[in-house]
């Protein structure tokens, strides 16, 4: 008796025969020293990729560090062609590199390095769980084109950026009678098989953990990207300068206007309290004009009439009047 675990997968070989699979949990039996038991993980099992350097679309080059994620389904095609973790980790390992080669030379290096890496992502993943095959083996291993885990590929240029296309049902008619149809020449064809088919596993996700520049151009590109950031910043201290001045400016003739505006208005409230004043003092004089003469009269006396000061006026001088009769002739 022996136990097939939740998280495991198993299969029987009889002297190194396969015999059965168990893909369920729960107890089984196999006969005593005849049959062995191969267990195998049945969750999601996790290779990190060897960083590779890529060249993007704008001849950049990328020093790529990715990991994949991949679970067995098919436990007997997985030990005839992989027999255990170990080599199957070597496998997808080299599969993800080679998508990721073909991805990133039709990317640009600011398209892997941004949101938009995250499509870049799933068609890495879609094309990784395709093995590209002779044609011989899919008419020998798997029938013919028919077969939905069979994929065919054309492309009418493969130095170019465009993504192969699908092949069409004429067109896949055509190739299973000749592999080179007249309808597709001058194409490139490409033969794939789904990787559950050929492996016995699915790759359910790759991811980039690092993307970053090969040492040998680190520095130059740091000092390239430091200048530009110098260059963007060189360009907002003076923006910010003419700003300041253009404000300053402004405050200034703002106050100016005020000051002047001021000024005006002061002396516009002087000239209207002269006047008033003015109008105030005609109507006083013209209430007693005799007192007013009087009283400038003593104005003036109190200016020049001192100790010290000798006056010599003409006796019919109006200065005198007050001096001479304090009734002012009056």
């Amino acid at each position: 008796m022996f136990v097939v675990d939740e998280t495991q997968l198993a299969i029987v070989t009889r002297f190194g025969e396969f015999k059965r699979a168990h893909t369920n949990p729960g107890l089984q039996v196999k006969t005593p020293f005849a049959e062995q038991v191969m267990r195998f993980d049945k969750r999601l099992l996790r290779v990190d990729v060897a960083p590779a350097s890529l060249l993007t679309s704008d001849k950049r080059n990328l020093l790529i560090d990715s990991y994949a994620r991949y679970r067995i389904v098919d436990p007997l095609i997985f030990f005839k062609n992989l027999r255990n973790e170990s080599l199957a980790d070597a496998r997808v390992g080299d599969i993800v590199n080679a998508q990721l080669r073909q991805e990133v030379a039709r990317d640009l290096q600011t398209e892997v390095i941004s949101e938009t890496r995250e499509d870049i992502m799933d068609r890495v993943t879609l094309d990784s769980n395709r093995i590209d095959i002779p044609r011989g083996d899919v008419f020998r291993d798997y029938e013919n084109l028919e077969n939905p885990y069979i994929t065919v590929r054309v492309d009418d240029d493969v130095n170019d950026q465009i993504r192969p296309r699908l092949a069409t049902a004429e067109e896949k008619a055509a190739l299973i009678v000749e592999p080179t149809p007249d309808i597709l020449d001058g194409f490139t064809i490409t033969y794939a098989v789904n990787i559950r088919m050929a492996l016995g596993i699915v790759i359910v996700d790759v991811r980039i953990k690092r993307a970053d520049f090969p040492p040998d151009i680190e520095t130059s590109v740091f000092s390239r990207m430091e200048a530009e950031r110098e260059r963007i910043a060189s360009g907002l201290r003076a923006e910010g300068t003419q700003r300041d001045s253009e404000i300053r400016a402004n405050v200034d003739r703002q106050v100016n206007i005020i000051l002047e505006t001021a000024e005006g208005t002061s002396a516009l409230l002087r000239g209207e309290a002269e006047q008033e004043a003015i109008n105030i003092l005609a109507a006083s004089l013209e209430k007693n004009p005799d007192f007013y003469s009087f009283r400038r009269s003593l104005e003036a006396y109190k200016v020049f009439i001192d100790g010290q000061t000798t006056v010599i006026l003409d006796p019919n001088s109006e200065l005198l009047k007050f001096l001479s009769d304090p009734a002012g002739g009056s």
